[in-house]
């Protein structure tokens, strides 16, 4: 075998074993998801404390995404915020990440509520949404906030 083929299976080799790793590029988001229940946001959100404390110099970037709610229903006025802030503090007070480790980023608006969570190395920039308008065409369902509401006992 000539040396082209060997360094060549070699690559190769290498991009397998770090896929199979769970080596990622940092444009790449580690979860994403909507709107779940309790039980469900806490286990992904255990899974993103792990992968953060595994990583210890990683940053963690919730960037969320306001919408309509599960069934196409029409959220609250600062609803996603409040959402945004119990993922912020779950991961801070009961997975024990730094405050200063985390950043939050409103990605603006899209048809449904959602969050991305990031994983972003040392060195790395932010992750940006592609298109943080349209704020201003959501439309709220009437009602007043109640932040307890939104804490799933946090």
């Amino acid at each position: 075998m000539n040396m082209t083929k060997m360094i060549g299976s070699f690559l190769v080799f290498l991009a397998l074993v770090s896929s199979a790793a769970g080596v990622h590029s940092p444009n790449r988001a580690f979860d994403e998801f909507g709107d779940i229940n309790c039980e469900s946001e806490m286990a992904r959100l255990d899974n993103f404390a792990i992968r953060l404390q595994n990583e210890p110099t990683f940053r963690g970037a919730i960037m969320f995404f306001a919408g309509n709610m599960a069934g196409g229903k029409l959220p609250k006025r600062g609803e996603a915020e409040a959402r945004v802030e119990r993922i912020r503090s779950y991961l801070i007070k009961r997975r024990g990440i730094p405050q200063a480790n985390l950043v939050v980023l409103n990605g603006g608006f899209s048809t449904h509520f959602y969050v991305v969570l990031w994983d972003v190395p040392p060195g790395a920039g932010l992750p940006k949404p592609e298109d943080p308008s349209g704020l201003k065409e959501i439309q709220y369902r009437k009602g007043k906030l109640v932040p307890r509401d939104y804490r799933c006992g946090i």
